[in-house]
């Protein structure tokens, strides 16, 4: 943990995946960080059946680690079943940011991004 802002952390949060405005999603969800000012606006469309993610956008505005922890989650809930998006946890979002932990002050701006998907469904 001792350099939380790693170059791939940056380059995500510089370049985030699956950022965006969509048009007529399905589901709209924001989450906001009043500890920091962090805000985040989630854009889904499902599946016909309603079970899965089938596209997701997203925008925001924040620090790296809410940006990036929410440029690697869009892309690793796109496809994913709703019953599974549920499941999902702090400890998968740090291993797809390549952290094995985080300093307790900065738990509410990784998990952003997770309660905005999470309040969608």
């Amino acid at each position: 943990m001792s350099n939380i802002y790693h170059e791939d952390l940056l380059d995500e949060a510089k370049n985030p995946s699956n950022y965006g405005e969509m048009d007529n999603p399905d589901l709209v969800s924001t989450q906001y960080n009043a500890s920091c000012g962090d805000v985040i606006t989630v854009s889904v469309k499902l599946s016909d059946d309603k079970k899965t993610i089938e596209d997701i956008k997203w925008k925001g505005q924040g620090c790296v680690i809410s940006q990036a922890s929410m440029s690697v989650l869009s892309e690793k809930i796109k496809g994913l079943e709703i019953i599974k998006l549920q499941k999902l946890t702090q400890k998968e979002i740090l291993e797809e940011l390549g952290l094995s932990e985080i300093s307790v002050g900065r738990v509410k701006c990784l998990l952003l991004g997770l309660g905005a998907v999470k309040k969608l469904v």
